[in-house]
């Protein structure tokens, strides 16, 4: 679940792979692995389920609120919040009146300190952006600073390493550190993933187009630069774009760079619990399904928007319900 919650702002591109529609026309529930929605929909944005509660919104693109659902899609914790990040480690990183905290399970501010940005926890340690500073840090579960050094941009480890920016905010160059903040891989991407399954997805110039590719935890290319687009491994698999980031078509390769599934879909996301969301498109709609690992259709395309698996429901949109 770490993937779904990186926060860095180098990193909000990563949105266009959440297939989220506008909240103004759909609605959001969550459907078990035969496509059945198990908690009908009625939420104007959802996010994944994670350690038995997900994130949910009602509102608008002006105004809206965010809380918390159990896995029988009741509220345990009150719409309050401006925007969220999930539970991990039995926190959440949530917003309010413009400042980051942390909350506990039922909805207690479990720190004290509050932040610029924040994100979930791995192994004890959160990536935070201090007030004072401006800089991004990493904190225990207490709000205590666990690393010497600051970065303009740090990300939530994966696999012991995590991303982290120098320069500016809008125009950051990317390396990776490990959990003492030593510096694995100078910053000199456009991009980097968190690492799963020992890779990383890098873009190496923001000016090239198809110059996506991987690395591996001491920084060497084990997948050359190719495509138009990458995204981090899961479950053995990545879904990657070719030709053009505009209208390429996706498909997923193997930890070899050797297409599985060959590009056809109109956008991709990962495999989670054997299953991807893959949309696909005529001249009058998109519609988003689920496909297995052999690349064929398990639940047939048919919502608006989709997510990945997790704990067994994904958070799906409908239009007109």
């Amino acid at each position: 679940m770490k993937k779904i919650y990186i926060f860095l702002a180098v990193i909000a591109i990563a949105l266009m792979f959440s297939g989220c529609g506008l909240f103004t026309e759909y609605k959001y529930g969550y459907i078990d692995k035969t496509g059945h929605f198990v908690i009908e929909p009625q939420f104007n944005n959802a996010l994944p389920f994670s350690e038995d509660m997900a994130a949910v919104m009602i509102g608008n693109v002006q105004f809206e609120r965010w809380g918390y659902i159990d896995m029988t899609g009741s509220l345990v914790i009150n719409y309050q919040y401006d925007r969220v990040r999930g539970f991990a480690e039995g926190l959440s990183p949530v917003m309010e009146d413009n400042k980051w905290i942390f909350i506990d399970k039922q909805g207690n501010k479990a720190i004290d300190e509050e932040y610029l940005d924040a994100s979930v926890f791995d192994n004890g340690m959160a990536p935070v952006q201090f007030s004072d500073s401006q800089k991004y840090g990493y904190i225990d579960p207490k709000g205590n600073p666990v690393l010497d050094v600051t970065f303009d941009i740090a990300s939530v480890f994966s696999e012991d390493l995590a991303i982290y920016g120098a320069g500016s905010l809008n125009d950051p160059l990317i390396g990776i550190i490990n959990r003492n903040g030593d510096i694995i891989v100078e910053a000199k991407y456009a991009y980097c993933s968190s690492y799963s399954e020992g890779l990383s997805a890098i873009k190496v110039s923001k000016d090239q187009v198809s110059d996506w590719g991987y690395i591996n935890t001491t920084g060497d290319i084990v997948i050359e630069p190719a495509f138009a687009w990458a995204t981090p491994f899961s479950e053995g698999l990545a879904a990657v774009q070719v030709d053009n980031p505009n209208d390429g078509k996706w498909g997923y390769i193997n930890p070899q760079g050797e297409f599985v599934i060959e590009p056809q879909f109109s956008s991709a996301l990962n495999f989670s619990e054997g299953l991807a969301p893959v949309m696909v498109e005529d001249e009058n709609k998109a519609l988003w399904g689920y496909i297995d690992k052999t690349g064929a259709f398990v639940i047939e395309p048919q919502f608006n928007s989709a997510n990945e698996f997790s704990q067994g429901l994904a958070p799906v949109s409908v239009e007109g319900k």
